[in-house]
Order: structure tokens, then sequence, then C-alpha cells
């Protein structure tokens, strides 16, 4: 691949990556509100697991836009791992500056406040619940960099396993 070539590749998995950094957001931002609501839970739960085929979609358009629609598994390979580390530090920014400025530890309150509330029910083995109290004391403790770094970990994560699945 020349210079050129090699150039508009790296630009067009960023752009790319970029789109599959805000449906990330999105559904990351779904997540972080659905705890008092069963509709944007099941929302935030199929924009998760749609997110792979999103994935795959962007990677047609880009193959059959720039490619001729002809692309070789390593270039393909190659395409979506760089689209998905766009699309990781795109999410990872917006996560930290949701959590930290606009959600104001809501997303915290609410899993304590689920946590604790099962570690109330009635009937409950005393394992089951020191291990829910022992999580409730967890996420209490969490801040919103955590929380951003444990986004950042499993996103990661991801960009190793997905795109070579992907690729096929």
């Amino acid at each position: 691949m020349e210079q050129s070539n090699r150039s508009i590749f790296y630009q067009n998995a960023m752009k790319y990556g970029t789109y599959l950094g805000v449906f990330w957001t999105l559904t990351y931002i779904l997540l972080f509100k659905s705890f008092n609501s069963p509709m944007l839970s099941m929302l935030a739960s199929a924009m998760f697991i749609s997110s792979p085929f999103v994935a795959g979609k962007l990677t047609i358009r880009y193959r059959k836009s720039e490619c001729g629609n002809y692309m070789k598994y390593p270039q393909a390979w190659t395409f979506l791992f760089c689209m998905y580390l766009c699309a990781t530090l795109f999410s990872t920014l917006t996560n930290y500056i949701y959590l930290s400025y606009i959600d104001g530890g809501a997303t915290i309150t609410a899993m304590t406040g689920i946590l604790t509330e099962a570690s109330n029910t009635q009937g409950l083995e005393v394992a089951a619940k020191e291990q829910l109290e022992a999580m409730t004391k967890y996420i209490s403790e969490l801040t919103a960099g955590n929380m951003t770094w444990s986004l950042l970990h499993n996103n990661i994560f991801s960009s190793l396993i997905m795109p070579p699945i992907i690729a096929f």
C-alpha cells in the first residue's frame, strides 16, 4: 500500500471509528440512565448486542465505497482494529465527561440503591447477602475516573477480540 493510500485508509478507519464511538456513547448513556427504566435497559442491551453488527456494516460500507467491494482479510482486520481503537478513545472521553460533569453521581447512587434493595430481600442466604453488601461497598467507593478506566479496559479487550471475528 503506498503512502497516500495508507493515509486515506487510516483516515477512513478514524472516521468510521468515530461513528462507532458515537453509537457506543449513546449505548453507555442509555445504560447509565437505565437503572430505573426497564425500557431504556432493553434498548441499551439491544444496542450493546448489535454493536458488532454495526461495526461490520460500517466495514462493509467502507469496502463498497473505497475498495471496489473487495478487501483481503488482513486489511479488513486492520481496518476494524483501528476503527475499534478510535471508537474506544471517543467513547472513553465522552463517558468521562458524562460521568464527571453531567451525571453528578446518579449512576453510582442508582447502582448502590439496587444492590442495597437486593441485599434486604427476605429469605436471602447469608453468603449471598454478604456478597451483595461487598459489591455495594465497592461500587459506592467508585469515582467517575475509576468507572471510565474500567470501561476503557473493557473496550480495549473488545478491540482485541472482535475485529478478527468480524473481519470474516
